[in-house]
């Protein structure tokens, strides 16, 4: 019961939030920053112990800093909602997936596989990634579970390891630009930019990385790999009617014209935007196809055990805005900066590697990439190493992505060594020379990106 009041807080937590983004008051801003302080206790208390140091060590450094500059107990208490805009993503994107379910349309995505599986040499890997770049974009890490359900229901025969890498890697494209992310609503708050100041880029960064998946493709099976078989019919010709996929393809191009729309025509960023077409989007489309009722239950339960979900992601993202917060107030950001400068020396690509390798460093030791960016982003300003916001916000998303894809405490790795039923550090070892040449590439693409001015 405490849990679903919990979920129920950090609902109401989020839309106060929207509703101060239109109509600032210092009260909508106290009520949600409290209960946000409120649910980094309860989240707190149900972390692993590795997370509890991390949070811990952050709010007591936090809290030192604040003490230290004077700063009044006021905006000690506003910190704590500073990352409400992650938060409301992370909570609210589910949203269009609870829809997407139930009004059938996945389930119609799943049908049209398998009859394609039957009539076509079949092709999973391929399918596994595409899937997942084509679902995870929206679905986020919702999509790696569903996809890897959809395939074992689906696909005639694939190796379940390889498949799961394969997954895990499709994940990762969507990192680099999709505007449903956290990481990308973050950077794009970072840095004051709009999607469409990097939207083309980090486009331009997941095809090479997807072609660079490609080349990996042979060296991603894993010895000890089981194969999966599945059995699969024709389906019956009373079976066929009502699965078109037309409904899905509305649904998903209607989307992205608002986002896209509302973002130009709105005094607010991408990552507003995405949060409130989540409320109102899939609740307006339930009741033009009738499905109202069904989905406001659907969508109510979903609430209701949101902080059992996200508890974890709700306590780093809290302490993660209120130590950004607190750093913003300290000297940490000059000091970085010129340390960070006079390692590279100016060189961009050394600064580059440098700036990757401390976020999978810090990440490898359970540092959340959201920490570890926000203070790094916060802290050192672009003008000081002589690039633009959007080559900082390039950077920022390369160097999250690859730190996700390679230590063993991200959620994206945690869960395909869930669905490959694999150790963690087993999959770092055998993802880690392809992440080494990403490393490489991305830092040749993006010095060619600074050399064109971006």
């Amino acid at each position: 019961m405490t849990s679903s009041y919990l979920g129920f807080a950090s609902f109401t937590a989020v839309i106060l939030y929207l509703v101060n983004v239109f109509y600032p008051m210092d009260i909508l801003i106290f009520i949600y920053s409290s209960i946000s302080m409120g649910l980094l206790f309860f989240a707190w208390a149900k972390m692993n112990k590795g997370n509890r140091i991390v949070v811990t060590l952050l709010l007591f450094s936090g809290i030192t800093i604040f003490l230290t500059h004077q700063v009044p107990a006021s905006d000690i208490l506003f910190s704590f909602g500073q990352n409400l805009n992650l938060l409301a993503l992370f909570l609210l994107i589910p949203l269009f997936g609870t829809l997407l379910s139930e009004a059938g349309y996945l389930h119609n995505l799943q049908m049209a596989i398998r009859r394609r599986e039957t009539q076509k040499k079949p092709h999973p890997y391929l399918f596994g990634f595409l899937l997942t770049a084509s679902m995870g974009w929206l679905l986020n890490l919702g999509s790696m579970p569903l996809v890897y359900k959809i395939g074992s229901e689906s696909f005639t025969s694939f190796e379940n390891k390889r498949f799961g890498l394969t997954i895990l890697r499709g994940f990762g494209f969507c990192m680099l630009w999709s505007p449903y992310f956290v990481n990308v609503g973050l950077i794009l708050v970072l840095y004051d930019l709009s999607w469409q100041q990097i939207g083309g880029f980090g486009i331009t960064l997941s095809i090479i990385y997807a072609l660079l998946i490609w080349l990996f493709f042979p060296l991603s099976a894993f010895k000890n790999g089981q194969m999966v078989d599945n059995n699969l019919e024709a389906e019956d010709n009373q079976n066929k009617g009502g699965r078109s996929l037309k409904p899905l393809l509305l649904y998903i191009v209607i989307l992205l014209c608002l986002s896209f729309l509302l973002e130009a025509l709105l005094p607010v960023n991408m990552l507003t935007v995405v949060a409130i077409l989540a409320v109102f989007y899939p609740l307006v489309w339930a009741a033009a196809i009738k499905h109202g009722r069904t989905y406001t239950q659907e969508a109510a339960g979903y609430i209701s055990s949101s902080f059992d979900r996200i508890y974890n992601e709700m306590g780093i993202f809290i302490t993660a805005g209120f130590f950004g917060e607190a750093l913003s107030r300290s000297q940490a950001g000059e000091w970085l900066s010129n340390v960070i400068l006079a390692s590279s020396n100016g060189i961009i690509p050394l600064f580059i590697i440098i700036l990757i390798g401390c976020v999978i460093l810090l990440a490898m030791f359970g540092i959340h990439p959201v920490i570890i960016v926000l203070g790094l982003g916060s802290s050192l300003s672009p003008a000081a190493f002589g690039v633009s916001p959007a080559f900082m916000g390039l950077l920022m998303l390369a160097a999250w992505m690859l730190a996700t894809q390679v230590t063993p405490f991200s959620g994206s790795i945690l869960m395909a060594s869930h669905l490959m039923k694999e150790k963690p550090w087993k999959i770092m070892q055998k993802n880690a020379p392809f992440i080494v040449t990403a490393v490489v590439v991305m830092t040749i693409v993006l010095s060619v990106f600074h050399k064109l001015h971006v």
